[in-house]
């Protein structure tokens, strides 16, 4: 059953993208619908560290962060972390577990 939420990001410095539950296997992030002016910006996904290179996700896409089977995330686990290419917006941040 897939479980959502959401998290404010910038362009100033990446956020921490955690999971919420016990034993999800995956988590995924998308600029909200309701955001005026959607899609407002690409993402940056940087994985595993906040110092990794980044991987830009044009806007209005999605990115899944997988867990490598056969264990989900921990609740509260940082699964990686996003930041936007200019400004602030709002990520829905869904997830799947068994």
């Amino acid at each position: 059953m897939a479980k959502t939420r959401q998290v404010s990001v910038t362009s100033a410095s990446p956020t921490a993208i955690t999971a919420f539950s016990y034993a999800a296997t995956s988590v995924r992030v998308t600029e909200n619908r309701g955001v005026a002016g959607w899609p407002t910006t690409d993402l940056l996904i940087l994985k595993p560290s906040s110092s990794d290179t980044p991987v830009r996700i044009p806007a209005g896409n999605s990115y899944t962060f997988q867990k490598v089977p056969p264990r989900g995330y921990a609740a509260g686990e940082v699964v990686g972390y996003v930041q936007t290419v200019a400004g602030t917006t709002t990520l829905d941040v869904d997830e799947d577990s068994p």
